[in-house]
């Protein structure tokens, strides 16, 4: 009679196996700082890969966010530049200034 498969009793999550290929100057790197820290080739790169994960992408996305938002601002403030331009000194109709800012600067 067949008996089910033993369950593991393991304690540790599942992990899976990442493999990749470096240029040699990069791996000579990596092994050397590696054994100046104690840890294999593996434990460092899987520090460096958490280490970017766990702690940059937030400060990333914040950042960006920052940026897009002065952006933004920047491109509003050029098309009311532009409009104040084209109606001070061009001479144009307002109505006519806001659209030639929609159409070259907020489309």
């Amino acid at each position: 009679m067949r008996q089910p498969p033993k369950k593991s009793r393991s304690k540790t999550p599942t992990s899976n196996t990442i493999a990749f290929r470096v240029p040699e100057e990069l791996l000579a790197l990596l092994d050397a700082a590696a054994k100046k820290l104690n840890v294999t080739r593996g434990e460092l790169v899987r520090a460096i890969v958490a280490t970017h994960f766990e702690s940059q992408p937030p400060a990333i996305a914040d950042d960006l966010s920052k940026l897009l938002s002065k952006a933004s601002l920047i491109h509003r403030n050029q098309a009311r530049l532009l409009v104040t331009i084209l109606t001070a000194i061009g001479k144009s109709p307002r109505e006519e200034a806001v659209e030639i800012a929609r159409a070259s600067l907020l489309s």
